[in-house]
């Protein structure tokens, strides 16, 4: 399925604020002309999650070299560089993120990295707008439409979505653990994203894997035919008889709208 194919399919069925994003991860050490690179446009580096976040709320396509970004962590979760021997990750964010060393290390155990200088360029794009085939495909909505997705997405296959919440480095559940399993990720945005990318209180994630985006459009499709649930959410309680005041049974009687009551 094309890329504007399966934007207007998540447009229909989920009705989305903010762009879904189409994700390239990818050795080579270049990018097309016409996206935009934070170095040349704002004249400094920034944070993967805010590229997204223009993506997602601008339209904009931005590419990202390592001289693109600005979040040191990132550059050890996506590959950027090799951890030093002198400073890692888990001892940088003690005692911010854990009471104790110890307890850093075993968070950042459940942290998906890439392999150093696997990924050399990055590009996301409106998914509507990408005139690339995307390894990963990123969907921003509120629990609801999360909801939708994971039903989406077990239509086929069962079982259950599993991912890991910690909170913080939202790329690594974003676009590493995506791309390492091959399987969709909920995601809570951590407290950078939402700093710096703005992403709103309300907002979750949803990661699909390029190998994983039929069966998620099918499944989409089809359980909204099917009545199982859709979005906006069918409430029974708009069926329901409304219950008014006792004061309001004079009028009601008077315009005969009283049975039942």
């Amino acid at each position: 399925m094309q890329t504007k194919e399966a934007a207007a399919v998540l447009q229909e069925y989920l009705r989305p604020a903010t762009f879904p994003v189409a994700v390239k991860m990818s050795a080579q050490e270049s990018l097309p002309e016409k996206v935009r690179r934070p170095v040349d446009f704002l004249g400094h580096p920034v944070a993967v999650c805010q590229g997204i976040s223009m993506a997602r709320n601008m339209g904009w396509a931005i590419g990202f070299l390592r001289e693109d970004h600005a979040c040191a962590p990132s550059f050890i979760v996506l590959g950027l560089a090799e951890e030093p021997a002198e400073v890692k990750l888990s001892e940088v964010v003690y005692p911010l993120y854990g009471e104790t060393p110890e307890a850093c290390a075993r968070t950042h155990e459940h942290m998906h990295t890439l392999p150093a200088g696997k990924i050399k360029s990055i590009i996301v794009s409106p998914l509507e707008r990408a005139d690339f085939d995307p390894d990963i495909i990123l969907f921003y909505g509120n629990p609801a439409q999360i909801a939708r997705l994971i039903h989406s997405a077990l239509y086929r296959q069962g079982g259950a979505i599993t991912s890991a919440f910690i909170g913080r480095n939202s790329c690594a559940a974003e676009l590493v653990a995506p791309l390492l399993t091959g399987q969709c990720q909920v995601i809570v945005p951590g407290s950078g994203e939402r700093i710096f990318a703005l992403t709103q209180d309300h907002e979750m994630c949803f990661a699909i894997p390029r190998g994983r985006l039929e069966d998620v459009l099918f499944g989409l499709k089809t359980t909204h035919q099917l009545g199982a649930m859709r979005y906006p959410t069918p409430y029974q309680g708009l069926r329901a008889r409304p219950q008014y005041p006792k004061k309001y049974h004079q009028l009601e009687d008077a315009f005969n709208i009283a049975k039942n009551r």
